[in-house]
């Protein structure tokens, strides 16, 4: 198997790692956040359900799969030649956040009642801190540590800053804490 195969098959594993500690982020959430009306809510819990199994495919997609793929699995020579792939890679993340709400970019700029439905936005807002949690499975810490190191450039809607907290918090309580695989 050639480098290039290689190095597209662990990305491609990497995908599949992020999105299977989404769903053991998703199941800590509904342990840790059961008074949320997102957890106890058979609409609203079946709406983010769908998101949580859907979290990330856009990665696979020709517009961010090759340019992620060199940027964080680059083959010898891609990583010796990483500042040509750079604006691709700028393309590829815009992309993603463009086109993944839980994203907190996605909502910059958008202006509260005009561009958005507050529920979409609030749910949302849920599968970040999801994202945040799985990514500190993989790369240590919490979503809460995460947050509080990048608290002046994350842009969370005003609305929302307190539940967003809120969350977090409970996410990293050790409180109604399972044994969770890992």
């Amino acid at each position: 198997m050639g480098q290039r195969s290689a190095k597209r098959r662990e990305y491609i594993e990497y995908i599949a790692e992020h999105r299977r500690n989404i769903l053991r982020a998703w199941a800590e959430m509904q342990q840790k956040c059961g008074s949320e009306p997102f957890v106890y809510d058979d609409w609203k819990f079946s709406h983010l359900d769908q998101w949580v199994r859907e979290h990330d495919l856009s990665k696979y997609s020709p517009e961010e799969f090759k340019p992620y793929r060199r940027w964080f699995y680059p083959t010898k020579r891609e990583a010796r030649k990483k500042a040509k792939y750079a604006s691709a890679f700028e393309k590829a993340w815009k992309h993603h956040y463009e086109n993944n709400p839980h994203h907190w970019e996605y909502w910059d700029g958008k202006q509260a009642g005009h561009d958005y439905d507050p529920f979409f936005q609030w749910l949302c807002y849920v599968e970040m801190v999801l994202d945040w949690t799985a990514m500190s499975y993989k790369f240590g810490g919490t979503a809460l540590e995460y947050y509080e190191g990048h608290k002046d450039e994350i842009k969370i809607a005003p609305d929302y800053t307190e539940f967003v907290e809120r969350l977090l918090r409970q996410m990293a309580s050790e409180q109604n804490n399972p044994a969770l695989p890992g």
